[in-house]
């Protein structure tokens, strides 16, 4: 099942920066599985890659202390990545013609939450790796995360 955490330490440039990560298992459900081939889709940046806002993106809010985090992509780049599109029904309210890929919840401190930077970093793991160990070898830069930003405007 894919997790969310606020962590400090996986950005290499400001150790110090509050990142939200998204832990998704390669192997999982449908929804995390497509998540993991958006990577096929990212550019190389700096230990990371990075998906561009034409292909996917990010939308986030925090209600209380319940955080959601919704991975969009078009239709386009699931059809390009063999992926059908009709097996994710919910769209974005961003972008309509966008397909909400994921949705996952967990709880947040607002505090820690507000100062998140706006990109998220998406971890695709092995099902037998715990979120503590994605983050360790994310930190240790074993790992290259996934980078989505937020909606485009």
């Amino acid at each position: 099942m894919a997790e969310i955490r606020l962590s400090t330490g996986v950005n290499p440039d400001d150790p110090d920066a509050v990142v939200l990560v998204v832990v998704v298992d390669q192997e999982g459900p449908p929804a995390e599985r497509a998540v993991a081939a958006l990577g096929l889709r990212g550019y190389e940046s700096d230990g990371c890659l990075c998906l561009v806002r034409t292909d996917g993106w990010v939308e986030r809010s925090l209600d209380g202390g319940t955080l959601t985090v919704d991975i969009v992509a078009y239709p386009a780049v699931l059809d390009a990545l063999e992926i059908a599109p009709a097996a994710f029904p919910d769209r974005s309210p961003v972008d309509p013609t966008a397909i909400r890929v994921l949705r996952v919840r967990a709880q947040a401190a607002p505090d820690v939450y507000e100062r998140a930077s706006e990109a998220t970093a998406v971890l695709t793991v092995p099902a037998a790796t715990s979120v503590e160990q994605a983050l360790a070898d994310l930190r240790s830069g074993e790992d290259w995360p996934l980078i989505l930003a937020p909606p485009p405007e």
